[in-house]
């Protein structure tokens, strides 16, 4: 039997979009320094606006759920 393996092929620029991606869900505020960084070069616009957005989203969730996870009491509040 010949089985054909698949190849998962990225370009570059499919790379830093998942890297982009990848930092703004460890920190949504360098995802949107990234995703500015990235919106100024001409290649990568497209995915620079996707960071931006999927940052600024991303962080506003991460607010409602830390204020949510103190007002349960699974967070410390300070």
């Amino acid at each position: 039997m010949n089985q054909e393996k698949e190849k998962i092929n990225l370009t570059s620029i499919q790379k830093f979009f998942w890297m982009g991606i990848t930092v703004a869900l460890i920190s949504p505020i360098a995802g949107i320094i990234l995703g500015v960084a990235f919106w100024t070069e001409p290649e990568l616009k497209k995915q620079g606006k996707s960071i931006l957005v999927f940052s600024i989203i991303w962080g506003i969730i991460f607010i409602f759920l830390t204020n949510w996870l103190v007002e349960q009491g699974y967070l410390p509040s300070y």
